[in-house]
């Protein structure tokens, strides 16, 4: 890892952004003037229409849709091919999801969540919703495709996995089974197993056990956290820290689909990812 961490991904969307502006939809629970001063800076890469209740009727700068459900609304405009893309923005994560699942039959295959430390380190992290990532052969699923994705803009993958568990606790606990310690001791050999999977792969991948900061120090990008749930509080911990989520794309469909934090004030470059994604399917026919 150099000092420009993710330069190959970056130096990628600014090309993409520079081909034209796009149609792209935000969904806006309520007025935030943090929220809407990032969107502003994002108008020089897409037109951007808010969708929302009553609550952003007095916004002004946008082009605005007022619905009571703007969940339902945001997934249609999207399915419809009314925009291009949407950042699903503060309004219900799971409801928008399923209404655009359930329009299209389509169903989202992983959503990498590229986030920026403080100190400008850039890395991948999933899972981040806290239903996700229970299973070991999920986690595993996720580094594999966190993996290959940065590989599409040439950047090496190494990967690491975490656990409940330190490695020198676990040789002297590992016959309990029981309770919350047979919990952790399970989490350490689930870690083992998705190690061992992911070099058998021929991926570079390592047990971290909790050792979260070492592994980011020695250059690690795709961390994989031991379930959803822990992602989720590494996910909110970075922003309260002053960290950022620089995207968090929900893959699979065939229409540009940007996640988010419903905690995030800043959207510039998740619609400058967006436009870059959206101008990238044009090409692509």
């Amino acid at each position: 890892m150099s000092d420009n961490y993710l330069q190959p991904f970056t130096q990628k969307v600014e090309e993409l952004v520079s081909l034209g502006k796009a149609k792209i939809a935000f969904g806006l629970k309520e007025p935030s003037q943090k929220i809407l001063d990032s969107l502003t800076k994002a108008k020089q890469y897409a037109e951007i229409i808010l969708v929302g209740n009553e609550s952003i009727k007095d916004v002004e700068g946008f082009e605005k849709i007022i619905v009571d459900n703007p969940e339902e609304k945001i997934a249609t405009m999207l399915a419809n091919d009314e925009v291009e893309g949407i950042i699903r923005g503060t309004i219900d994560d799971f409801q928008t999801k399923e209404f655009y699942e359930k329009l299209t039959g389509e169903k989202y295959t992983f959503a990498p969540a590229i986030m920026e430390a403080p100190n400008g380190h850039q890395f991948l992290l999933g899972p981040v919703s806290n239903p996700e990532g229970w299973k070991k052969e999920e986690r595993l699923a996720i580094a594999e495709n966190f993996a290959e994705f940065f590989k599409t803009y040439g950047i090496e993958p190494d990967i690491a996995i975490f656990t409940g568990r330190r490695h020198e606790t676990y040789p002297r606990n590992k016959e309990n089974r029981e309770g919350v310690d047979g919990i952790l001791n399970q989490t350490y050999e689930d870690a083992e197993w998705i190690v061992s999977q992911l070099k058998d792969k021929g991926y570079q991948a390592k047990n971290w056990a909790i050792d979260l900061n070492p592994a980011l120090e020695s250059g690690a990008n795709v961390i994989v956290p031991v379930n959803g749930m822990i992602g989720n509080q590494i996910f909110r911990a970075m922003h309260f820290a002053g960290g950022r989520l620089l995207t968090c794309t929900r893959l699979g469909y065939s229409r540009p689909y940007e996640d988010n934090s419903r905690t995030e004030t800043d959207y510039e470059f998740h619609a400058k990812w967006l436009v870059a994604m959206i101008n990238q399917k044009k090409i692509n026919k």
